[in-house]
């Protein structure tokens, strides 16, 4: 029997909102605007932070996703339009300090136990969501570096890694990659997705998350994932927010493409997708992005080369996100990307020694991959044998790290 009855799955669609100026409306006038359309639409509409965020309601069907995602967006549109304001559905701004997502929520399951096993099965797949989704390769003046910014700083703590839990020895935690949430709904919440720009492509991600994650749910037993697995997940996570759909993971110790792992995962549930009322050939879009490896995050690319001024780009790349349909367009005609390779161990040795000066605290070396301390420990070693970083021990302070003259990433 599986775990999930009935089957069930929604999203939180988080919105920022401008004026015609190009500037970000602050959470009391936002909170206006969620009053009326949680009144007119019968959804609940709220504020979050900054943003407008638009829970959709409880889902069987695709279709019912979708025609709640036209409705709303549309009446949302045409109620912000009359006080000259637009949404600007982007999972980061150029040039404020903002992160947004389309968490999604596989429901409907009630065992909380199964729930956190089914966390540690799904843990690895988080990153190829995350790289399905990628979004955000400029936000608040950080340029094109990464494909999502937001999944490379932990959306400023509203995302963070996921660990392996023992549902003996844990407590009800908020904010990782994936996971069960039975304190409000009870679902399973995929939180790692940046937000999406188009409305179809939002549909077709939601569906095949409920699906893949149903298709899970069928023998949930106790996951042993042994500390060079659980490596690979960090790896693999700042993978896909670097290269998004062009990224090559570590899978079972060998190289492989995120595109190759998520055409098996689109073949692995087609019975699931049936059940929700949608197929794999009713998901063009993942289909042609998983073709061309390409993303969301690849459409932004261009223009943010065009302006390389974050102001000039804020005001362009909001008068593209008004057009629903601009991804479709971009993916029609884009050509195919080719895979990056796998990061080499010496890559992560250099990512690491980027985040290193004079007298870096031992912990902000953390910041890159979220090794646990085994792994963290093993880095810091093989720089300091190699002479790249000095250390040093402050009583007040603890160990600090400096990068060796000469040293370079």
């Amino acid at each position: 029997m599986n775990v999930f009855d009935p089957r069930t799955f929604s999203t939180d669609w988080e919105h920022i909102v401008v004026d015609r100026l190009d500037r970000c409306v602050d959470t009391r006038r936002l909170l206006g605007f969620a009053g009326a359309l949680f009144t007119e639409l019968e959804l609940p509409i709220i504020v979050d932070k900054e943003s407008l965020e638009f829970p959709l309601g409880i889902n069987t069907s695709f279709d019912q996703l979708w025609e709640r995602i036209r409705r709303t967006t549309d009446r949302a549109c045409a109620l912000l339009r009359e006080y000259e304001l637009d949404l600007y559905p982007a999972a980061a701004h150029p040039q404020e300090s903002i992160y947004n997502s389309s968490h999604i929520h596989v429901g409907t399951i009630l065992d909380e136990t199964a729930g956190l096993h089914l966390e540690n099965h799904l843990l690895r797949y988080a990153p190829v969501f995350a790289a399905l989704a990628a979004n955000s390769p400029v936000a608040h003046g950080m340029y094109l570096e990464f494909k999502s910014y937001r999944v490379r700083d932990n959306a400023q703590e509203n995302i963070r890694p996921g660990m392996i839990r023992d549902p003996r020895t844990s407590q009800r935690i908020w904010g990782d990659d994936l996971g069960p949430k039975l304190n409000m709904a009870p679902t399973f919440e995929v939180r790692i997705t940046d937000c999406a720009s188009s409305r179809r492509l939002l549909a077709e991600l939601v569906v095949f998350t409920a699906a893949f994650v149903h298709s899970r749910g069928e023998r949930i037993e106790e996951a042993s994932v042994s500390p060079e697995e659980y490596l690979e997940y960090l790896i693999n996570r700042w993978t896909a927010a670097r290269d998004g759909m062009q990224a090559t993971f570590r899978w079972h110790g060998h190289p492989r493409p995120v595109a190759v792992i998520l055409d098996e995962m689109l073949d692995s549930c087609e019975a699931e997708l049936v059940v929700l009322g949608a197929s794999r050939a009713r998901l063009p879009l993942i289909n042609e992005m998983v073709r061309k490896r390409v993303c969301q995050a690849d459409m932004v690319i261009p223009l943010a080369r065009r302006y390389p001024d974050p102001y000039l780009l804020a005001n362009a790349y909001g008068k593209m996100l008004r057009h629903w349909e601009w991804f479709e367009e971009f993916l029609e005609s884009a050509s195919a990307l080719e895979p990056r390779p796998m990061p080499s161990d010496g890559e992560i040795l250099a990512e690491h020694l980027k985040l290193i000066g004079e007298g870096t605290h031992l912990y902000q070396t953390r910041e890159t991959m979220s090794f646990p301390p085994p792994a963290a420990d093993a880095v810091r070693a093989q720089l300091t044998t190699a002479g790249q970083v000095a250390e040093e021990f402050i009583l007040e302070r603890g160990l600090t790290l400096s990068r060796v003259s000469g040293s370079k990433p």
